[in-house]
């Protein structure tokens, strides 16, 4: 039995995403000090996947946690 090979956003096409709901887990733990967001690295960094997601016609769903 052959593997496949492990695909990225980026190798899937306009018809593996319109028209459908994509719910993409993000790690955006980000640092506080109390209730402000001290480096907002990580949210950024998810920003292009979700934009490039949107842009081929899926409905994206983010998810996360907070903490440990």
């Amino acid at each position: 039995m052959e593997l496949e090979a492990k695909k990225s956003v980026g190798d899937l096409s306009d018809a593996d995403l319109s028209g459908k709901k994509v719910l993409i887990r993000c790690d955006v733990n980000v640092p506080l000090d109390g209730k402000v967001i001290t480096d907002d690295t990580r949210i950024r960094a998810s920003i292009p996947t979700l934009e490039y997601l949107i842009s081929k016609g899926a409905s994206v769903a983010v998810c996360s946690h907070l903490g440990r």
